[in-house]
Parts: C-alpha cells; structure tokens; sequence
C-alpha cells in the first residue's frame, strides 16, 4: 500500500487504463490495521517530547501538535459515533495497480503486478510523473504539484509519517496560503493528465518496454555521484541521439535546448562537452580525466559558489550541482518524450 499526501473520501479514479494505476481510499481491512500505525506515530511523537524535556528544550511547538480530534473538527470530517484515528484511516488515498486484469504489466507477469520482493509498481509509477511534472515545461501546463508518498506498507524501517502531513496542510508556513481540498483536487488533476499522456504513448509494445526501462532506471536514486551521472547522461544519449546514425558532437548539438536557466545559454554547448566527456572518462574508469573534469566544471560552472567543507567536499559539491542539473534536463526531455512524442523524433533523427 502507498499512501498519498491528499486526502479526502474520493470516488476511485482511475489515472493510467493502459498500466491500470488508481487511486482510491482504503478498503475497510486497511482502515482497521492503519489505525494502530497512527497510534505508533503518536507514540513516538510523545517519546521525542519527553526527550525534549529531559534537555530542558522548549517543546511549546509540538506538545499539543497531535491533537486528533482538534484536526479532524478543523477538517470537517467528524462523525458521530467513530473515533479521531478510525475517520483520518477513512480518508487516507492510496494509488495501486487496481485493474491488473486491463494492464499491459502482465507483459511482465502474467500473475501479479507486484512480486513481494520487489518494489510497488505504483511508488514507481508516482516517482516518474513527480519528476516529469517537476520540468519547467511541465509547470507552465500542469501547475498543481503531483502528490507525494507518505506511507509505504512495504518499508519495515520508515517510521509512520501520515499525522505528520496531515498537521503541516492544518498550519502551512505563514508565507504560503494553502488549502488541503485545493491540494488535493490539484493533486488528482495532476495524474490525471499525465496519466493521460502516458497512455497515448503507449502504443505498441515496444513504448511499454522503453517506459519501463525508463521507471526502473530512474526510482530510488538520488545519490549524486558518479553512477549517478554515467545512468543519466546514458538515459539522455538514448532519448535524443540518433541511434542509427551517430555524430560527433551530437549532444553539444542537441542538448542545450533542454537546458534550464540556470546556466547562461552562452556556456550551454560548454556544459554539454563536460558532462559528455565526463561519462566516457566514468565509463573507462579513467579517474584522472573525470578530476580535471569536475575542476573544469567548477571554473566555469560554480565560480561564485560557497563551499562548506563541513557539510561535502568540494568534489561532492561539484556532483551534487552536476547531479542536480542533469535531473532537471532529464525532467525536461521525459516531458517532451510523453507530451510531443513526434517533436522528441525528430530531434533525435535530425
């Protein structure tokens, strides 16, 4: 189960036909058991306060932070005769596989949409449109943010965080209106829509297996570093290089188009040789080259930048801005990819 940072009592909706993705609130089995893990989360939420105490720190902002029944009557869902815990599980949203019959995931398995050693097809899922929706391309059409996870059945270590979220939406921070209905109305829209997009790139069989490839190459990798790299530039070289036919210079060529801002178009074609060089030197394991690389990188791309050894290296530095600019061309590109197929084409054939 992968909960949702929206909430509400929502007829199922479903987001993608062709993978079968949905979003629903809970059925009642669910409803019961995540009752005990709302009270886990109280119960640690009053251990750290007693922590708090012993150190004689001020925990004024957090002693009456998990007041459930103040939160339910802010949020308009008291009902008589249920208690606080048992209403919040009953508008908690997840979003699953819920039509595996209709998907084209039995290309994959023909039983099951998700084997239990392997993560949810739908935290998956959520992670592509989180990042599609997060390119500046995406934002001017699809404005509101793609909902998040709070909760995953599946992760033993990660402590409950649903009473967490659900007081943040109560007292937002002062300089930023905000609204948990227009959070979740917006929410929904925002996989609708690219729930939509998605199936009208999946035409053949062929879409299926490169959308997959492309779902499993980018969950659950967020460290900056130099796989990091190599698997992103190669995941770049894939979409927009001609496969066919390649060039020299063909990603100097085609890839300053994807770049954002912040990076002076004069220094675009710049930035395109680095990190192309970069993967190659990565790839031949030649460690010597991807040093002065990244020093080249710094000169050009982070001269006015601060660097706190306390917190990385200097050469960590230089990944994480690295890492983070790639991500967003990528972001970029993947919108492209399911938003205008034929113009994506015809970069990558021109």
């Amino acid at each position: 189960m992968v909960l949702l940072n929206i909430y509400g009592k929502i007829q199922p909706v479903i987001i993608s036909k062709k993978l079968g993705v949905g979003i629903s609130n809970l059925p009642i089995d669910w409803v019961n058991g995540l009752q005990d893990d709302l009270v886990e989360e109280i119960l640690i939420h009053n251990h750290h306060i007693k922590s708090y105490e012993k150190k004689n720190l001020n925990n004024n902002w957090v002693s009456k932070k998990y007041d459930l029944k103040q939160m339910v009557k802010k949020l308009g869902w008291l009902e008589n005769g249920k208690k606080a815990t048992q209403i919040i599980a009953e508008n908690l949203i997840e979003i699953k596989v819920s039509a595996f019959h209709n998907s084209l995931l039995q290309i994959k398995n023909q039983h099951i949409s998700d084997p239990t050693c392997e993560p949810q097809y739908a935290r998956k899922f959520l992670n592509l449109c989180y990042k599609v929706q997060s390119s500046n391309n995406a934002k001017k059409i699809i404005p509101d943010r793609v909902p998040f996870s709070i909760y995953n059945s599946d992760d033993f270590n990660d402590k409950p965080r649903i009473l967490s979220d659900l007081q943040f939406s109560l007292n937002p921070h002062p300089f930023r209106k905000f609204q948990q209905n227009a959070r979740t109305i917006g929410g929904i829209k925002s996989l609708m829509y690219l729930g939509k997009l998605i199936d009208k790139f999946l035409i053949s069989i062929e879409d299926f297996w490169l959308l997959d490839y492309i779902i499993n190459a980018i969950f659950s990798d967020d460290e900056p570093n130099t796989y990091h790299i190599f698997k992103v530039v190669s995941l770049i070289e894939m979409l927009i290089i001609n496969p066919s036919k390649k060039m020299a210079g063909e990603i100097e060529q085609k890839l300053p188009q994807f770049l954002s801002d912040n990076i002076e178009a004069s220094q675009h074609v710049l930035f395109a040789e680095i990190i192309r060089k970069l993967r190659n030197k990565i790839g031949h394991g030649d460690f010597n080259a991807v040093q002065k690389l990244l020093w080249q990188y710094q000169h050009y791309f982070m001269k006015n930048f601060c660097f706190d050894e306390c917190e990385y290296s200097i050469e960590n530095w230089i990944y994480n801005s690295i890492c983070l600019r790639l991500d967003e061309t990528l972001n970029e590109i993947l919108w492209l990819m399911i938003s205008d197929r034929d113009k994506l084409v015809k970069i990558q054939k021109a």
